[in-house]
């Protein structure tokens, strides 16, 4: 359990750190968006939807005789495609809620003469029922698709799909537990079917894991023209060690200039025994086309 609560102290450290180093308005914004999360306004009934597009460029570059009597130009470039939205329906006390998430990054430096390589890449699709059984309080059934867009699709894949319970005060705020959620992983490329890969055994492609589930969603400014959206899961297989916490946090902030342009930090963790073994950390910084629903 203290795997768990690690992450969500983080988030209320760093939300400390900015209250105490930010302007007389900024504090101001940041302590409405706080108090959004934790107020029980009811939300209204039909569609709903917001999020972010970005496509984020970057270059960098250095003539060699900076560092060495060769000569010539080194140069990198960098493409990244960040997608997250949320499109939810609510009718009375029933509420469909969806939310989207990719990323797609590539880069190249060019005078190595070699083509692009892939820097992120990440898909997954969650669509929650619930209806209210108590206010701000719902029954839940949660289904999940997790992989990644090209080379090795579903492998590794990760299907989870289960009932659990709901809290959802606001729009900007979620938390939903699950004591028995069954999770797929799955392993479909041809090259990995005969090793064991992803904790799914030699010869197989679908491993099923039943187990504990936790996700937490929140969104709020922290500053003005500055938004934050954390999305992270948490996931303990009964059936297979159920001591280790399979962990997959993610981080974006995104800063508007106007309507098109903007910028974006995105800081990603993720703990899976069954892959690695390490904790894996993904970031990046990009400049670029953004668009803001």
């Amino acid at each position: 359990m203290k795997k768990i609560y690690l992450p969500i102290i983080a988030t209320l450290v760093l939300h400390n750190l900015f209250a105490q180093t930010s302007t007389d308005e900024t504090k101001s914004q940041t302590n409405a968006s706080v108090a959004a999360l934790t107020t029980s306004k009811q939300l209204p009934d039909g569609w709903s939807l917001n999020g972010n597009f970005n496509f984020n460029l970057s270059e960098a570059g250095r003539n060699n005789a900076w560092g060495s009597v060769k000569g010539g130009e080194e140069q990198t470039i960098g493409i990244k495609i960040l997608v997250d939205y949320d499109f939810d329906f609510k009718n009375g006390k029933t509420s469909f809620l969806n939310n989207f998430r990719t990323r797609y990054g590539l880069s190249k430096v060019t005078s190595a003469g070699a083509g692009f390589n892939k820097t992120d890449d990440y898909l997954n699709y969650t669509h929650i029922y619930a209806t209210e059984i108590k206010k701000n309080w719902n029954f839940s059934a949660l289904f999940s698709v997790e992989t990644q867009l090209e080379q090795y699709f579903l492998s590794p894949g990760s299907i989870k799909i289960g009932p659990g319970v709901l809290y959802k005060p606001n729009a900007h705020f979620s938390a939903m537990f699950s004591p028995v959620m069954a999770n797929l992983t799955t392993k479909l490329a041809k090259e990995q079917r005969n090793e064991e890969w992803f904790g799914v055994d030699s010869g197989k492609t679908i491993r099923l894991g039943l187990g504990s589930f936790l996700q937490i969603k929140a969104s709020y400014d922290v500053a003005k023209d500055v938004n934050y959206k954390g999305f992270a899961t948490f996931y303990s297989n009964y059936l297979n060690q159920p001591g280790t916490i399979i962990m997959d946090w993610t981080n974006l902030f995104t800063m508007t200039v106007n309507e098109y342009l903007g910028a974006s930090l995105s800081i990603n963790l993720r703990n899976n025994a069954f892959e690695t073994g390490n904790l894996q950390i993904q970031h990046s910084i990009g400049v670029g086309f953004s668009y803001k629903l």
